[in-house]
């Protein structure tokens, strides 16, 4: 049975986690921190339910799992590792460590979870810069259209040509 958590917001569906319960409750757990509701499970069995029960948005996992989870239920699948990097070796530790970059992970969880109207809003009220990118966008169609047009001139004159 997935553990949820209480976080609420205005998202639709929860965020679902597969991995070791440890690992898995620390990604809730900054899920939840940043608004995000979200869910974890750590057998197959249970990602098996949770992804049949339509719920979830979309999942977290490991490379390993993101196969299965897709195999499963075709919904977008985040790779946690990616999100991992080599630190700093410093004067104590003779071994390298890896460090999680929370803020790349929750840019990507955003991404992900802002809904295709809301983005589409952003992109319509962002203001032009200046109005070169308005007159790149008449040039540009100006120049489909009289392409157009000579590839139809062509195509008639060919077709005329063969009669």
């Amino acid at each position: 049975m997935p553990v949820m958590s209480s976080a609420q917001n205005n998202q639709q569906k929860p965020i679902l986690v597969f991995l070791g319960k440890g690992a898995a409750n620390d990604i809730v757990s900054k899920l939840n921190e940043n608004g995000y509701a979200a869910a974890s499970v750590s057998s197959v069995p249970e990602l098996f339910d949770a992804l049949r029960s339509d719920r979830y948005l979309l999942a977290v996992t490991t490379r390993p799992d993101i196969d299965m989870v897709r195999n499963i239920k075709p919904i977008p699948v985040i790779n946690l590792e990616v999100f991992f990097h080599a630190a700093q070796p410093t004067a104590k530790s003779a071994h390298p460590s890896k460090e999680f970059d929370g803020d790349a992970f929750l840019r990507r969880i955003a991404a992900l979870t802002e809904s295709k109207t809301a983005r589409i809003a952003a992109v319509q009220k962002a203001p032009a810069a200046n109005g070169t990118s308005i007159a790149g966008t008449v040039k540009a169609s100006r120049w489909r259209a009289a392409t157009s047009l000579l590839l139809s001139r062509r195509a008639t004159s060919n077709a005329e040509r063969a009669d």
